[in-house]
């Protein structure tokens, strides 16, 4: 090999991105030149490096970024600009950009048949058919009817593979269940394959955690379709099934299993989306805010990780006898004359005032710019700044509600990872299995164990001090775990619908991820909707995001026909729902 072959894999290689338009180019065109490199020349480990990195980028992109998965979740709200989406006033969405993991999937499963053999090929393979089924997963559960059977294939030719038909959903979900299940047979025994150990930057290689996603995420599409009667899947036997032979079908069961990516924070392509790596403009991490549901839940309970995620507000408001900012004992209280509890009991939801140490950002309002602002006279921002110079007072401020913590607006950090799937969920989802009367074991020892494992990923631990916010004396307290998972536990006791604490339970542990959209469209819990103040269709939620495939419109039209109603908007329903 040349020297300049040796430089362009230093250079490309490490950027992961050789593959980035395999959907969309033939990769035997590439032009084989001092300058370039065939593509078999590229050990495809590195083409699955880019397809988890890449997975990364997008999942950070879509439970962070963008407004729609946060907005249904109410994990975070939005202010200073483009707020309006978290209203749910939405627009088309296109799909084509999540492919490119799918398509490198399938790209990796094929060169692994010609070109590796015994337990590396089986690796590479199975690990391609849980990426591929992953991605479809996300991509059905969000849009609805999809291109399948006939996507991923435009080097064929012919509008058969250039406008693929878009398969139902009952087609997607059983090809991802016969995946997985492809995937947990290819892996078994396989072992850990040292050589892709430093390119497997989710489990270095190590097959038998991937079976054990495998296995999960076959937990997570049971349920998913476990509303759905008159098919030919029986998502009670199923998981039964799964349950009964932990030997035959490994699942996720610790945290060191979760199926998470961390970030390397080198440069903007490999950076966690809140860092200035990646947002050069500090206000896009300003801007996205806690929202008032996930603060005020995680308050109640006396819950550590509230604090592992939100930060006290800058400046706390107190009534008082005088409208005034002023620095008491090293910190900075606002007095406000204003009768909050009048206020806060008014029909008028959009001018409520949080007293708060943690301040959430209420769901959906009006103008959120205007939230916890005062007509007193005061110039808030040049007092604060005279107070303490260190208090962020630029774009998308409001040192009267509180932000992320620290560790979501760096450019990589060991706890904030791009998470595909946590053993809290699976934990969660046999809770919900065992109340359905589906397997055997004890719904509530799921619950406390889904509950631990949620705070152990975010590195809780018994008695750590000043992370449990006690509202009532307005100060910081240690976490007494015994004491937690009683309460938890009595909440579970108590209820009449052991479902309710679980689902609960279970959207806080998905903190950051979509899947509480999806399990709330299946069971409408939590009850999220009594949060919203001005929504585009008053307290309605979208159930999915719309098509945008100019290029495709006539297989487009027909499975926008099948929503009910025939609308292409976010409130129509897909099979899934119906």
């Amino acid at each position: 090999m040349t020297g300049i072959k040796k430089n362009i894999i230093a250079i490309l290689l490490p950027m992961v991105v050789l593959f980035a338009a395999g959907c969309s180019e033939s990769l035997e065109d590439i032009n084989v030149s001092p300058n370039s490199l065939p593509d078999t020349e590229i050990d495809i480990k590195f083409v699955l490096t880019g397809i988890l990195s890449q997975s990364a980028t997008i999942t950070a992109d879509l439970n962070m970024g963008a407004a729609e998965i946060t907005a249904t979740t109410q994990y975070l709200q939005r202010d200073f600009t483009s707020y309006d989406r978290f209203n749910f006033n939405w627009q088309a969405s296109s799909f084509a950009g999540y492919y490119e993991p799918l398509k490198d999937s399938d790209y990796i499963f094929e060169r692994a048949e010609s070109e590796k053999t015994g337990k590396v090929k089986d690796y590479y393979q199975g690990v391609a058919l849980i990426m591929k089924s992953y991605w479809y997963g996300v991509l059905t559960s969000v849009f609805g009817d999809l291109p399948y059977t006939n996507a991923l294939q435009a080097e064929k030719g012919g509008d058969e593979f250039f406008k693929p038909v878009y398969d139902d959903q009952l087609t997607i979900f059983k090809g991802i269940i016969n995946d997985l299940g492809q995937a947990n047979t290819l892996l078994t025994g396989v072992g850990v394959i040292q050589e892709v150990a430093d390119a497997d930057v989710v489990y270095q290689g190590d097959a038998l955690k991937w079976r054990k996603l495998a296995n999960s995420l076959r937990l997570r599409y049971y349920m998913r379709l476990s509303e759905k009667g008159g098919i030919d899947i029986n998502p009670a036997a199923e998981i039964s099934a799964i349950v009964g032979n932990s030997a035959e079908y490994p699942i996720l069961v610790n945290n060191d299993d979760n199926a998470a990516i961390g970030f390397v924070g080198t440069n903007s392509d490999n950076s966690w989306y809140g860092g200035p790596l990646r947002s050069s403009n500090r206000s896009e991490f300003y801007r996205r805010k806690p929202s008032a549901t996930i603060v005020n839940d995680l308050t109640a309970l006396g819950d550590p990780r509230l604090t592992a995620w939100v930060r006290p507000v800058d400046v706390q408001i107190f009534e008082g006898a005088t409208d005034e900012i002023v620095e008491e004992d090293g910190v900075i209280k606002r007095y406000t004359t204003v009768d909050v509890n009048t206020i806060n009991n008014d029909v008028n939801k959009e001018n409520n005032i949080d007293t708060s140490l943690f301040v959430g950002l209420p769901v959906a309002l009006t103008d959120p710019n205007q939230f916890q602002k005062f007509a007193d006279g005061i110039n808030a921002n040049e007092v604060i700044a005279s107070l303490d110079g260190s208090v962020y007072l630029a774009a998308a401020s409001n040192p009267h509600a509180s932000y992320l913590t620290e560790m979501y607006a760096e450019d990589a950090h060991p706890m904030v990872k791009a998470v595909l799937m946590n053993a809290a969920e699976v934990q969660f989802i046999l809770a919900e299995a065992s109340v359905r009367g589906w397997i055997s074991n004890s719904a509530l020892d799921y619950y406390n164990s889904g509950i631990r494992l949620s705070m152990g990923q975010y590195g809780i631990s018994d008695g750590d001090p000043s992370t449990v916010y006690d509202k009532d004396n307005n100060t910081l307290v240690l976490f007494d775990q015994g004491m937690y998972m009683a309460h938890v536990q009595q909440i579970f006791n108590d209820a009449t619908d052991k479902m309710v604490p679980i689902m609960h339970q279970k959207w806080i542990s998905q903190w950051l991820t979509p899947e509480s959209w999806f399990d709330w469209r299946r069971t409408g819990l939590p009850n999220l909707s009594v949060n919203i103040i001005a929504g585009t269709k008053g307290q309605e939620i979208p159930v999915r995001f719309y098509y945008d495939d100019p290029f495709n419109e006539e297989n487009m039209l027909q499975a926008i026909g099948k929503l009910q109603p025939a609308e292409n908007d976010q409130w129509s329903k897909m099979w899934l729902l119906q």
